[in-house]
């Protein structure tokens, strides 16, 4: 699909190159950029900062709003990012947020219990996960179509997000174990690898990149207007938007809150790096084998009623046996959720890549922030691990909406 030209395009360098000439073999660049999802993920202080959040005094309703600042901010700057990494060379955006991500952990460490620190750590990280987050998936994708195994891509991205998930979970492990004796220095030690990554993002070259002519190239402003155009055509797009940002995603801001719950149920803070670990190991496997399910339509609609079911039980009690249905949850969810991100890269058009993808997680910030408030309240006032419950219900009830739409013949996966 052509790029539409902006009214007030200038003269410049232009940043162009073929998508049949790589700048790198596939098999290098993918290792450069899984080296640096995995350290721009490895952050001991994943383990604890919730309960560390909890510890300095705040409650529950304290911490979800915390979730919500995050949600807020992302939503600012994710289109105004996704533009900026359509427009300019990608590269500088992977270099600069991880670097950003650093500041966050550096203030919480020095936060000392401050409602309003720990918020402006909130602040810089999501503005950091905006820089990155439609960029390095426009980025990923973009490198394997060059290669010609456009195909694949279930696959690569089913290993990206492995190696996230292997990230944390020796993290978890880690930082558990650092966050009993030191909470503060599970922080510190989120620095070193984000520097790292800042490093390794400079191997990571922008596919259409090549400075070699002068010639019009489109505003900033056309790649905001050609991504909404994208999906005011494309009804497959803003489905599938919809069924992430409504439904699988849900994990994604439920996850936030699991340190609490196995708080709750009476875990010990040295465990639950190896708790979040065990999970995460078999969450990574799923990933992984996530392209085996592309095309298997009723699983759009099952993997959710199973996740939802399987959350219902883990809030009907404050057992630490209930913690087995819980991760089963989220294993449930890993195959929908990379193979609906597949799809979407797929479907788009491609002119504005970063830009539309960045849209899409737009509206998962705007429901975010209505789930963080609605997670927060609930626990408020019935208790952390019935609204563990409620979730599960919310999602039979999303389940039976896919399954409607999957009649109808719309499917995310």
């Amino acid at each position: 699909m052509p790029e539409r030209r902006h009214a007030q395009a200038t003269h410049f360098i232009v940043l162009t190159r073929s998508p049949l000439e790589p700048p790198m073999p596939l098999p290098r660049f993918l290792r450069a950029y899984y080296a640096y999802v995995f350290l721009f993920d490895f952050m001991l202080g994943y383990a604890i900062y919730t309960v560390y959040f909890q510890l300095s005094g705040l409650d529950v309703w304290g911490i979800a709003l915390l979730f919500v600042i995050w949600s807020v901010v992302a939503a600012i700057f994710e289109i105004p990012s996704g533009a900026l990494a359509d427009h300019f060379d990608r590269r500088w955006q992977m270099m600069a947020a991880p670097l950003v991500k650093a500041v966050a952990f550096i203030i919480w460490a020095l936060a000392g219990g401050s409602f309003v620190l720990f918020a402006i750590g909130f602040v810089v990280w999501s503005f950091a996960d905006s820089l990155v987050s439609g960029c390095k998936q426009a980025l990923l994708y973009e490198h394997v179509e060059a290669a010609g195994q456009a195909e694949e891509y279930d696959r690569v991205l089913g290993r990206d997000r492995a190696i996230v998930e292997i990230s944390a979970g020796v993290a978890l492990i880690l930082g558990g174990i650092v966050g009993h004796f030191s909470m503060p220095l599970a922080l510190w030690l989120a620095v070193p690898p984000l520097a790292l990554a800042a490093i390794i993002a400079f191997w990571l070259p922008d596919i259409r990149l090549r400075p070699e002519a002068v010639a019009d190239r489109p505003g900033y402003f056309s790649h905001v207007t050609e991504a909404l155009s994208e999906f005011r055509r494309s009804a497959d797009l803003r489905f599938i938007t919809a069924y992430l940002t409504l439904g699988i995603m849900l994990f994604g801001v439920l996850e936030e809150f699991d340190p609490l719950y196995y708080l709750a149920v009476g875990m010990p803070i040295w465990s639950f790096g190896l708790i979040g670990a065990l999970a995460i190991a078999a969450y990574a496997a799923a990933n992984v084998s996530a392209h085996r399910f592309a095309g298997f339509r009723a699983g759009g609609w099952l993997f959710p009623l199973a996740g939802g079911c399987l959350l219902l039980t883990a809030g009907i009690a404050e057992s630490a046996w209930l913690l087995i249905p819980l991760m089963m949850a989220y294993i449930c969810a890993a195959p929908v959720w990379v193979l609906g991100e597949a799809k979407f890269q797929r479907v788009m058009g491609g002119a504005s890549r970063a830009t539309t993808t960045s849209t899409m997680m737009f509206f998962h910030c705007v429901a975010s922030i209505g789930m963080c408030l609605a997670i927060g309240g609930l626990a408020l006032a019935i208790g952390l691990i019935p609204t563990y419950g409620w979730c599960g219900v919310y999602l039979i009830a999303f389940s039976a909406w896919a399954w409607w739409r999957d009649r109808k013949g719309q499917s995310a996966i």
